[in-house]
């Protein structure tokens, strides 16, 4: 992770795919999307690089512990 990465809520990152909120947890559970981090107590978001790599090629985005790791 850069310092100038960010994270995006909920929210920002449905905006950004179109997807609907199952749609966004379906995919995540199917290892087709990036995974949540826990920014605080009850909080999660989602890197903002982490979310521009899925969108440069959703098709053939696979999990990576570079994109994951906290």
């Amino acid at each position: 992770m850069s310092k100038l990465d960010r994270f995006m809520r909920e929210k920002e990152v449905l905006g950004v795919t179109s997807f609907s909120r199952t749609t966004l947890w379906r995919e995540i559970k199917r290892g087709n999307f990036p995974k949540s981090v826990v920014i605080s107590a009850g909080r999660v978001g989602w890197r903002e690089s982490a979310i521009e790599a899925w969108q440069n090629n959703p098709a053939n985005w696979q999990t990576s512990a570079k994109t994951e790791a906290a």
